[in-house]
């Protein structure tokens, strides 16, 4: 069964009650926190078996959509649902296959629960959000870009006032060097989502650097931090700065 979220139903702790360290239930729950149902783009249902008993999660914003799904999700059903919601893109643990006429496309997730050695002493800013999305278009590689503008400020803007995420940088000169964000944090969990070095400063330790500064804040606070690697892409730099892998992600674009 999938169940639509309701008052009925505690939304974020039945999800945080299925697992306590999944980065998918975290991506979930942030959202639902930050963008609670009623609202026209937004949308989250429980997946249960015929008894009731609740064994994933899907999330939606926009046609897109973020599932939490475990060994006890019924993927064929799941699947059905996602065909039939019209979705421009689908996010789930790379460990199930969904029936999905639609590209794929997979890489790693990795994790830290230490913090990340510091080789560098700069001072840390808050960019502005137009400063932060100019330098993530900039370092553009195929296979991501950016949305557009409008849909990156509204969202990241609503984000950060609601303490869902944080966006941190760090100049050389007056130029803007290098930036990291959150995308997703709970009270135990975070996933890192965009950081970017201008091309013009690489080779100066700006990317390490911001990512451990941004790593190490989340660890103060308690939480494991994760974030979803490209395949094949910067193995060596990430295992160096300390995280490990521990799953494997997949995305599902539908193209037509």
């Amino acid at each position: 069964m999938i169940i639509s979220a309701s008052g009925s139903h505690d939304f974020a702790e039945t999800v945080r009650s299925l697992s306590a360290d999944d980065p998918f239930a975290c991506r979930v729950i942030a959202q639902y926190e930050c963008y609670r149902p009623g609202l026209s783009f937004v949308d989250y249902w429980l997946t249960a078996d015929d008894g009731g008993n609740v064994s994933g999660a899907i999330a939606r914003n926009g046609s897109n959509y973020v599932l939490f799904l475990t060994e006890k999700s019924d993927i064929g059903e799941i699947s059905s649902f996602l065909r039939m919601s019209g979705f421009s893109s689908v996010l789930c643990d790379g460990g199930y296959s969904l029936e999905l006429n639609a590209c794929e496309s997979s890489g790693v997730i990795m994790k830290t629960t230490k913090k990340l050695a510091v080789n560098k002493s700069e001072s840390i800013i808050e960019p502005t959000i137009r400063e932060a999305y100019d330098l993530i278009a900039k370092c553009a590689e195929e296979g991501f870009m950016p949305p557009p503008f409008e849909d990156f400020y509204v969202d990241v803007n609503h984000k950060l006032r609601h303490n869902a995420m944080r966006l941190i940088g760090v100049r050389d000169g007056e130029a803007l060097a290098a930036v990291a964000m959150s995308i997703a944090e709970t009270d135990d969990l975070a996933v890192l989502g965009a950081a970017a070095c201008h091309p013009d400063f690489r080779g100066k330790g700006y990317g390490a650097y911001i990512i451990a500064q941004i790593t190490n804040s989340l660890i103060d606070e308690g939480k494991t931090v994760y974030l979803y690697r490209a395949m094949n892409k910067n193995v060596r730099f990430f295992n160096k700065l300390g995280f490990i892998e521990c799953g494997t992600w997949k995305e599902y674009v539908n193209n037509g």
